[in-house]
């Protein structure tokens, strides 16, 4: 049997099951759903889903066995749902927080594009190794691995060099260095 297609008989005994079942199915949906009755619907038609997909081990079950099958699968139903939607709403805040449009002071907007620029002026004098480290790093965010995979050199000298251009960028920017927060450490892998 492929899937959507089920034979006449079959779609005739559960129509049959659906008229004798539906109703209450849907008293005992608007209830778990504190009476959203389109979310009840929802949950009946999910449960004749089921129920259609698995019609050969319920066909030959007694009528009270049928309903209280149905009624298990919808609850079963309703609650992956609630979880799934309480899980979104634990995560929501966090996906806000991602795409929320910050507040930018212009004062400290405009220091930051000064501070930032002027580090970049101290990376693009460094010797040839730390300078394209420090590019690849922060000019296009690649983790120390891949570094040493461009530049074929060892994960530890990749970064000694970021260690190094860091301390050189903290003395001389001190808590204003732009990078990671300020943290020496904050461009790892």
């Amino acid at each position: 049997m492929s899937v959507g297609k089920i034979p006449p008989h079959e779609a005739q005994e559960l129509e049959a099951c659906f008229r004798a079942h539906a109703s209450y199915l849907f008293g005992r949906a608007c209830m778990l759903t504190c009476g959203d009755q389109a979310l009840a619907h929802d949950l009946v038609q999910a449960a004749f889903e089921a129920a259609a997909m698995t019609w050969q081990a319920l066909e030959d079950r007694p009528d009270e066995q049928r309903r209280s099958w149905l009624h298990g699968t919808m609850t079963n139903i309703a609650v992956n749902g609630f979880r799934r939607e309480a899980a979104f709403r634990a995560r929501l805040p966090r996906i806000e927080l991602l795409y929320r449009k910050v507040q930018v002071d212009p004062l400290e907007q405009a220091f930051s594009s000064i501070m930032l620029e002027r580090c970049w002026q101290v990376i693009r004098s460094l010797p040839e190794r730390q300078h394209a480290v420090a590019m690849l790093r922060w000019g296009l965010d690649m983790k120390q691995n891949e570094i040493a995979a461009v530049l074929n050199m060892a994960e530890k000298t990749v970064s000694v060099h970021l260690s190094r251009v860091r301390h050189k960028l903290l003395a001389q920017f001190g808590a204003d260095y732009p990078f990671d927060g300020g943290s020496p450490e904050g461009a790892s892998s």
